[in-house]
């Protein structure tokens, strides 16, 4: 750091100005001021914050400490983590069990892959090391087409770029999907599997009739396997 204070008696070290820290396992830890209580083995990072971990994921914060006798970095302020497969996350209040990697919020967040995708959840868990993002409760998804999914579940693989959700509801882009604007074209499901070329939906209802409150629509497909295929 640019300066650094210690304080024997209390057992404190404050580091200030352009400081970092390293830890035994190779994360970096990049902050404008650091405070460090050793008996503790307690970090408080404010300012600017950046944490790298050895496989190159970045998360970005306000404020944030980390217990090493626990093994929990907690952020308290908008974060942003920037995971090595091109998929960006931001959120508040994040939780981050470094032994178990696993990140984790009870707080809306927003999740957007490389293509401009972008998943809109109410809580989230993260795991780093199986590439595994899920959710359950509120779950919206925009794709880069427009057409709107909305879920009670979600789990993301980050590494082979597949979703897979249930209990789903599929809005899609009249423009995109080649209908006129009298036309609401829209699935129901009680699975979804998707990937970058195809969606499949399980035991799937389809229809393109516009939407009347309180009625039907005059008329709809069921099949117990609906696939849209996104390649033209």
């Amino acid at each position: 750091a640019k300066e650094i204070i210690v304080d024997k008696e209390n057992e404190i070290i404050v580091g200030n100005g352009s400081v970092q820290v390293q830890d035994s396992e190779g994360k970096m830890i990049y902050a404008d001021k650091v405070t460090y209580q050793k008996s503790r083995e307690f970090l408080l990072m404010e300012g600017k914050v950046i944490i790298t971990d050895h496989k190159g994921n970045i998360l970005k914060t306000d404020k944030a400490t980390y217990d090493k006798l626990n093994e929990k970095i907690i952020t308290y302020t908008n974060t942003e983590l920037n995971l090595i497969e091109g998929y960006k996350l931001n959120a508040k209040n994040i939780s981050y069990d470094v032994a178990k990697k696993i990140l984790k919020s009870n707080e809306n967040s927003i999740f957007v892959d490389i293509d401009g995708n972008i998943v809109e959840t109410a809580m989230f868990q993260h795991d780093i090391e199986n590439n595994l993002f899920s959710s359950i409760g509120k779950i919206k998804i925009l794709d880069i087409n427009k057409n709107k999914y909305f879920l009670k579940e979600i789990h993301i693989d980050t590494k082979k770029k597949e979703m897979i959700g249930s209990d789903v509801s599929v809005t899609l882009d009249q423009k995109t999907f080649g209908v006129s604007e009298e036309s609401d074209p829209r699935f129901v499901a009680n699975d979804i599997f998707i990937t970058k070329d195809k969606t499949e939906l399980t035991k799937g209802v389809f229809t393109v009739c516009k939407i009347r409150k309180g009625k039907c629509p005059p008329w709809k497909l069921k099949a117990k396997k609906i696939i849209h295929d996104r390649v033209k």
